[in-house]
């Protein structure tokens, strides 16, 4: 149990930042056999692309407190290419609680909707009043379809489980998504 909780975060990492990785070539969902609504993969049209968007940049740790309910750090910003097209922002603030220094938020902005559709699985269930459409998956996360883009968010927590999460996720993802 102890080993499947420090792979956790791990795999959380590896999830956001591939995440792009298995979307398909076409640029679209039409082919995609969950019926999901795919954004558009071209970063030129309008978008999340077109916001020039750095995930650090939304949300300051006070806000990030206020939607996950536990004190924060300042955010540590990634980036790089997303193999679905253009170059995704992420933000990771760590807990600044000495009793839960593992948990986390996070928030990555991608262009394209793509990656949203590599991450849907059969665990997804569909969340209703956040963007253009969303759903949830593994681990408490939330990916939320933005006019062209895709947003994930997630409220991860040693102790907690999906279902105690989940309600932190959709509060940062609607704070995000308020934010852009």
């Amino acid at each position: 149990m102890h080993l499947r909780r420090a792979l956790v975060p791990l795999a959380l990492t590896a999830c956001a930042a591939l995440s792009g990785c298995a979307g398909d070539d076409s640029g679209s969902g039409a082919g995609d056999p969950t019926g999901s609504p795919s954004a558009a993969s071209d970063p030129s049209e309008s978008g999340v692309a077109d916001l020039d968007v750095v995930a650090c940049d939304l949300l300051t740790p006070d806000e990030i407190e206020e939607a996950v309910g536990a004190p924060v750090k300042e955010g540590t910003p990634s980036s790089g290419p997303a193999t679905t097209g253009g170059e995704f922002s992420s933000c990771t603030w760590t807990s600044d609680d000495p009793d839960h220094p593992a948990d986390a938020a996070t928030i990555t902005v991608y262009p394209n909707g793509d990656a949203a559709d590599s991450a849907r699985g059969e665990d997804a269930q569909e969340l209703d009043g956040l963007g253009s459409s969303a759903f949830s998956s593994s681990f408490a996360s939330v990916w939320v379809y933005v006019e062209t883009g895709s947003l994930f968010a997630q409220w991860y927590t040693f102790n907690g489980t999906d279902q105690e999460n989940l309600p932190h996720s959709t509060s940062l993802a609607r704070a995000a998504l308020d934010a852009l």
